[in-house]
């Protein structure tokens, strides 16, 4: 409930996401780093990615399987997820060190036997589909039944796919959908992402909640993002560029992450709501707004005219709306310049 508390109730920030990826580089050292400096960077999660090599793909070594462009360009997909898979042993140690940080983690499953390993040894509070596995149906069955809160990158789906997906994580108890706007390129570019589209994943359902899932350099994707209403952020988390952080060019550093989170922060607090305002400032800001005030000394039973009152500031008087029905009224006291005229001051002749 907290966690659901966090993506709906519109007065709080963005839950902010830091996607670790392969960017351990093999190593949980560096894993138990990358945990420790996203937290301490700002995030409110910390997400992996559960997988083998074989339950993702098969070991095709036909030009099919080979990556033609971008940023794994002559990989095959078995060999690079066998690179940048998390070890499912590390799975445990790593959910406990972001609790012990106070912060939390979750995982990607990438199929069922994934599901049942984070259900069994995590048990964590929310899922999350990668784009390229909104189709799999099966996988959306097995996580809908442990009606948890999910999360959904719609990068490449179509309508149908979203709506099929949907129908089925509800169906199977799914208490609530955050559908993630998403540009599946590696890195994604500003120019691709058509912002005002996220909006248009709210017709699905009342109950949705929309966020970003951003691959692109900097925060002013995910800054934008969060002006627009998204409930969610999930940006790459590296400690560095190096080789070994196989999803480093697109990732951010633990200061750029931190920068990220700040203006996340303060765009959500500059945003606010429809039905907001801040009657603090509004109150201190309407003293120097326009009221009736006294401008000639005024002795009791003289006549209020415009040669002994006037609309000026502050605005602790009379609303200056009243001005012509206060005119031709009759004093009931003396009244000192710069007096704030009352309706307890005047009464008809």
């Amino acid at each position: 409930m907290e966690i659901l508390t966090k993506i709906t109730d519109l007065s709080e920030p963005p839950l902010v996401v830091a996607e670790l990826s392969g960017n351990h580089g093999g190593s949980i050292d560096k894993a138990f780093q990358l945990v420790e400096a996203a937290v301490e960077a700002g995030a409110d999660a910390i997400k992996l990615q559960t997988y083998k090599p074989e339950t993702i793909t098969v070991n095709g070594k036909d030009d099919r399987f080979l990556l033609k462009e971008g940023l794994w360009k002559g990989r095959y997909l078995h060999d690079l997820y066998q690179e940048a898979m998390t070890p499912w042993d590390w799975h445990k140690p790593l959910f406990d060190k972001a609790n012990e940080l106070g912060a939390f983690l979750f995982s990607s499953p990438f199929d069922e036997s994934a599901v049942d390993y984070l259900e069994s040894n995590l048990d964590p509070i929310l899922h999350k589909i990668a784009s390229f596995e909104l189709n799999h149906f099966p996988l959306l069955e097995k996580i809908g039944e442990t009606k948890k809160p999910v999360l959904a990158s719609v990068g490449v789906s179509s309508e149908w796919e979203i709506k099929k997906a949907i129908s089925i994580l509800e169906s199977k108890g799914c208490p609530h959908i955050t559908l993630l706007h998403c540009v599946s390129e590696y890195p994604a570019q500003p120019e691709d992402f058509n912002l005002a589209s996220m909006l248009n994943l709210k017709k699905y359902s009342d109950d949705i909640s929309i966020g970003l899932s951003d691959h692109s350099p900097g925060h002013t994707i995910a800054v934008a993002a969060t002006a627009l209403g998204a409930r969610v952020i999930e940006k790459h988390f590296t400690l560095d560029r190096n080789e070994d952080s196989i999803d480093g060019e697109f990732s951010m550093l633990p200061h750029e992450f931190k920068s990220l989170v700040d203006q996340v922060k303060c765009t959500h607090l500059a945003v606010g709501t429809i039905d907001g305002s801040n009657h603090k400032i509004e109150k201190k800001g309407s003293f120097f707004k326009r009221s009736i005030l006294v401008s000639k000394v005024i002795h009791r039973n003289e006549t209020l005219t415009s040669n002994n009152l006037r609309v000026a500031r502050p605005g602790d008087g009379l609303c200056p709306s009243l001005w012509n029905e206060v005119l031709g009224k009759v004093a009931n006291r003396d009244m000192i310049v710069g007096h704030p005229l009352s309706l307890d001051d005047f009464q008809d002749k």
